[in-house]
């Protein structure tokens, strides 16, 4: 982590303080604790996916699911289809560290008497979560928002299926018991790997603290699994930052719809990563106040890896002393509910 000496540290004109997170309010009768108001403040990461073996990108249908851009058809994979899995790393990190993750994901739920901190952690500040605890339902809305992911190249030439058929023992199709035929036979539908999606994820209104910032970049690594089925064969996208940008206000640009259509309008070559990213990294520093490079963020990213694989004893205890700061945030928060 390494917050105080971070080069994130220039964003933090646009992020929260996390020794300010709470704001004193009263209803005229009594006071009450809640999250420091919002102010003026957005930053977004912006992330090239590159897909390097087989994903499988859909909903209840089996093609993968699409959506016009300006006219041309694009892969869609909505946002929890890469969230879900950051977040699900950001619980194995805190529980690496020993500083949170005491939940299954999606399944958060509080015992009688326990503190809102026993559940909720940096993962639940990042991320967002909603729990029932014996009497009341704590719902916390995550500071990373992230966009969806559409694909730079058209959908056609990016997609492709394979034939499936779940077989007897016997090599065969007849079902033995029912004196039928097996209808277990399905065709599977996948991005193809070289195929690369845009997504941004974005901290808007100075919720977030520059920890909620590092940790999710550490969640975000290098590659992951992801998707549908395909996600359980291990590794199929490789992240790419294009890089980290910051103002008072939100930008446009912001969303890939916007992105990708600027980028086929200025004539890029949308299967060049090299290009794509000089291009993008161009467009977003343009438009906003203060950027870090993409480069200068993997490098960050490949440190606190290192630093976590070596078993750094500083990044534990930053970690640590997070865990204590955000603990005490959501026990004043959510005070007296239990």
């Amino acid at each position: 982590m390494k917050t105080s000496t971070s080069p994130l540290s220039i964003m933090n004109p646009y992020l929260g303080n996390i020794d300010d997170m709470t704001s004193t309010m009263t209803d005229g009768k009594k006071d009450y604790v809640q999250p420091a108001l919002k102010s003026l403040g957005s930053i977004t990461l912006v992330v090239l996916r590159e897909i390097i073996s087989p994903a499988s990108i859909r909903n209840a249908e089996s093609e993968i699911t699409d959506i016009d851009v300006a006219g041309h058809r694009h892969i869609r994979a909505v946002a929890n289809k890469f969230k879900f899995g950051e977040r699900a790393r950001g619980l194995q990190v805190l529980r690496h560290m020993g500083a949170g993750g005491a939940s299954p994901q999606n399944k958060t739920a509080f015992a009688k008497g326990e503190n809102p901190s026993a559940r909720f952690d940096l993962n639940t500040l990042v991320f967002g979560d909603s729990a029932n605890t014996p009497k009341y339902v704590l719902p916390v809305k995550a500071a990373a928002q992230y966009s969806d992911a559409i694909s730079l190249q058209d959908y056609a030439p990016s997609v492709d299926a394979t034939f499936h058929n779940r077989a007897s023992e016997d090599g065969s199709l007849f079902d033995a018991a029912k004196k039928e035929n097996s209808n277990n036979i399905f065709e599977r539908h996948f991005v193809k790997p070289g195929t690369m999606l845009l997504q941004a994820i974005s901290f808007n209104g100075k919720t977030a603290p520059i920890e909620a910032l590092s940790h999710h970049l550490l969640s975000l690594g290098l590659a992951g699994a992801y998707g549908g089925g395909t996600s359980i064969y291990g590794i199929n996208v490789r992240n790419h930052i294009v890089g980290l940008y910051g103002a008072h206000f939100e930008r446009d640009i912001a969303s890939p719809y916007v992105a990708i259509s600027k980028l086929r309008d200025a004539g890029i070559d949308r299967n060049d990563m090299a290009a794509v990213q000089a291009a993008l990294s161009g467009m977003y520093e343009d438009a906003y106040a203060v950027s870090i490079a993409g480069d200068e963020v993997k490098t960050l990213q490949s440190e606190m890896i290192a630093a976590l694989e070596s078993g750094d004893e500083s990044q534990k205890e930053e970690y640590t002393q997070t865990a204590k700061k955000v603990g005490a945030y959501f026990d004043a928060w959510f005070a007296g509910v239990k």
